[in-house]
C-alpha cells in the first residue's frame, strides 16, 4: 500500500470525534459558524471568520474526567445555544 494501514480508532477518540461534530452542527445553527479546511491541520470551525482552535481540548476534558465546564464555557462565550435541538440535515 502508499500509506501504512492506521491502527483502529479507540472508543475515546470516537466519542471524541462524534461530540465535535455534535457541537460543530450546533455552532453553525445557532451562532452562524462555517465549516472551514486548514492546509494542515484539516477541517476547523469558522466563527465570525476566525479559526477556532480550542475546541478540543475542552471536549476531552469532558471525555476523560467528565468535566462539562469548560465546554458549557465556551459555548456560551461563542453565543452557541446548547439546549437547542441540532438540525442534521
Amino acid at each position: 500500500p502508499l500509506f501504512p494501514l492506521q491502527p483502529p480508532r479507540t472508543a475515546r477518540e470516537l466519542l471524541a470525534d462524534h461530540l465535535t461534530a455534535m457541537v460543530c452542527c450546533a455552532a453553525m445553527d445557532t451562532a452562524g459558524a462555517t465549516p472551514g479546511l486548514d492546509w494542515l491541520d484539516g477541517p476547523t470551525l469558522l466563527v465570525d471568520g476566525e479559526r477556532t482552535a480550542d475546541l478540543a481540548p475542552k471536549v476531552l476534558t469532558l471525555i476523560e474526567d467528565g468535566d462539562a465546564t469548560p465546554l458549557r464555557v465556551w459555548l456560551s462565550q461563542l453565543g452557541i445555544r446548547p439546549e437547542k435541538p441540532v438540525r442534521l440535515g
